[in-house]
């Protein structure tokens, strides 16, 4: 399966998807409401591994590190797989760790390190009136499908 989208000097981009990539995001959204993993909890140990493997583009999704295929709001506070997600996705799709120097820790746990970090790609990415640091729809949807 191949995913096409607007590259940002000029033609059209393919990008593959893999069937693996595919059927994780769909397993995440099929998850029961009350699973631990839908809750945020323990993440089984295959999407472990697939986080761990870096992110790829899946055409339901968007960029998907392999924790979470939602777009559940995110703020300071905020704990769970969403978070996971953000800051892999910070990690592994952005300019982040070389502007900064340094690379988020993949915890789950949004202090004031992945706020730092998500107010500069909000900044860097959807210009600074968007920078509140706080990931709701529009951020979301530069994180999953934004030019880079």
């Amino acid at each position: 399966m191949h995913h096409t989208r607007q590259h940002p000097h000029g033609g059209p981009r393919r990008t593959a998807v893999t069937a693996a990539a595919a059927a994780a995001a769909a397993a995440l959204i099929l998850l029961p409401a009350g699973s631990a993993q839908a809750a945020g909890g323990a993440s089984s140990a295959p999407a472990a591994a697939k986080a761990a493997a870096g992110c790829s583009a899946v055409s339901t999704v968007g960029r998907y590190c392999g924790y979470h295929a939602g777009t559940a709001w995110a703020q300071r506070g905020s704990t769970g797989a969403h978070v996971r997600e953000i800051q892999a996705l910070i990690n592994e799709t952005t300019r982040f760790p070389q502007a900064s120097g340094k690379r988020l820790a993949v915890d789950g746990i949004y202090g004031p390190a992945t706020e730092t970090a998500v107010e500069w790609f909000q900044w860097y990415y959807i210009g600074v009136s968007a920078s509140d640091g706080i990931v709701g729809p529009q951020t979301w949807e530069e994180l999953r499908y934004g030019k880079r």
